[in-house]
């Protein structure tokens, strides 16, 4: 093959700059749907000509800044907001638990928390690693919601089943267990939380 054909088979290069976008997707002005919080429904006020992104709890209304007021902006900025409540909330309750194991003689460790977005479960429990993992949209629930599934899965750390000890134990620290779980699941079809 001669060097000219070998020339004209040759693609030009790309930019490894990435192409400027002056438009950062959809604009917004207003969200009408409500948002849920620890048991509580919000409604959205927005300031969309904000010099930077923030939120402010007033009542019964997230106030939310925007800085570009896009809605994919809008959608990453509560995503990540959520996901600042949930740790902040799970480890709250986590902290709250574990001196009464403790006082109970039971030796459960401070586990590692994660939080993903699941479809089907509130929690799970990894005792072998020390780790719990708790569901986004948990934090959307009542607060005695929040507190029974981090008790339900602390409790693993000690009984790793579902047997009738395990559910001895959550008594013990919960007698209401059955109601509350009973609200939960009432909350989450009533709200669409999770599947």
């Amino acid at each position: 093959m001669g060097i000219f054909k070998l020339l004209l088979r040759v693609r030009p290069r790309r930019s490894a700059r990435p192409a400027v976008s002056h438009n950062d997707g959809t604009p917004i002005r207003s969200v009408r749907r409500k948002f849920l919080l620890r048991g509580e429904e919000y409604s959205v006020s927005l300031k969309p000509d904000a010099t930077r992104n923030g939120l402010t709890v007033r009542d019964s209304t997230l106030v939310v800044s925007l800085c570009p007021a896009t809605r994919e902006n809008f959608d990453r900025f509560l995503r990540d907001w959520y996901r600042r409540q949930a740790r902040k909330t799970f480890q709250a309750a986590i902290e709250r638990w574990l001196p009464l194991f403790a006082e109970a003689g039971y030796e459960v460790p401070a586990p590692r928390l994660k939080i993903f977005a699941m479809r089907r479960a509130w929690g799970r429990c990894y005792y072998t690693k020390g780790l719990v993992t708790l569901n986004l949209h948990l934090v959307k629930t009542p607060p005695a919601c929040i507190d029974y599934i981090v008790l339900h899965e602390l409790c693993h750390f000690v009984v790793s089943n579902h047997s009738q000890a395990f559910h001895r134990l959550v008594e013990s620290f919960l007698p209401t267990w059955s109601e509350t779980d009973a609200q939960l699941k009432a909350f989450a079809r009533a709200h669409r939380v999770i599947g």
